[in-house]
């Protein structure tokens, strides 16, 4: 079910999130088809659950921005790469030194485009919807989603980021 945006000035928007321990729990499978369900409304390329007013360590990304993973628990030969969509508990462990200033915005801050300085580079880390471990290395726009998206569960806005590019 599409969920309401919620907008800047929510404190919950401002709040850490917390990580997601149980996977089996019903409610669980309905969170993230609400925040699908709301991504596609929204047409956005990332939600976070916090936004729709869920403190829980989860994004969502649309399925034609998501990365190839393989698993290694497998023979190579067995391998295919995986596409998730759904990242919970994420971790970035790694950004780039190079940072890429561009234009970026949010559902959280309707109608509001800024510069804003992002990691060329990643490596996140999260679980998928079963609770597998899996790592991902992404570059520029998918680079930049993830960290946004990773932001939004540390309880920081894009707009906050902005000052950094002033300071440059």
């Amino acid at each position: 079910m599409v969920q309401p945006v919620i907008q800047r000035g929510a404190t919950i928007l401002r709040t850490p999130t917390k990580p997601v321990t149980d996977f089996s729990d019903p409610s669980f499978g309905g969170l993230i088809q609400d925040m699908q369900d709301t991504l596609i409304e929204q047409d956005g390329v990332g939600l976070a659950a916090v936004q729709i007013n869920v403190a829980k360590r989860i994004f969502i990304i649309p399925p034609e921005y998501a990365p190839s993973v393989r698993t290694r628990s497998l023979p190579l030969s067995l391998l295919r790469p995986l596409r998730p969509t759904i990242f919970v508990n994420p971790v970035i462990t790694s950004l780039s030194k190079e940072l890429v200033l561009l234009d970026e915005g949010c559902l959280s801050v309707r109608n509001k485009f800024y510069p804003t300085p992002r990691a060329k580079k990643v490596t996140l880390q999260a679980q998928n919807e079963r609770g597998k471990h899996f790592t991902v290395e992404a570059e520029d726009l998918l680079a930049r989603i993830f960290q946004h998206e990773t932001d939004h569960l540390d309880g920081t806005l894009f707009i906050d980021r902005i000052h950094e590019n002033l300071s440059k």
